[in-house]
C-alpha cells in the first residue's frame, strides 16, 4: 500500500469518527418502538426522570472501568 492511499484511508476514517455520534445514556424503555406517545417527533425525545445526564453517565462508566481494573490488578499481584 502506498503512502498516498494511506493517507487517503486515514482521512476518511477520520471524516466519519468525526460525523458519528454514540448513545451513552440509556432508558429503561430503550430500543422499544412503543415509547411515548402516538404524536409526530415523540419517538425520538427522551422521557423526563429515566435518563442520566451524560456527566452523571460518564462517571458511572468511569467508576465501573475503574472498578474493573482494580480487579484486574488484584488478580495480576495474586500470581
Amino acid at each position: 500500500m502506498n503512502p498516498k492511499s494511506e493517507v487517503l484511508i486515514a482521512a476518511v476514517l477520520f471524516m466519519l469518527l468525526a460525523c458519528v455520534q454514540c448513545q451513552l445514556t440509556f432508558s429503561p424503555d430503550w430500543g422499544k418502538r412503543s415509547v411515548g406517545g402516538a404524536g409526530p417527533g415523540t419517538f425520538f425525545e427522551t422521557q423526563q426522570g429515566n435518563c442520566k445526564t451524560s456527566n452523571e453517565m460518564l462517571l458511572e462508566i468511569f467508576r465501573f472501568v475503574q472498578s474493573q481494573a482494580q480487579l484486574f490488578l488484584d488478580c495480576k499481584h495474586r500470581e
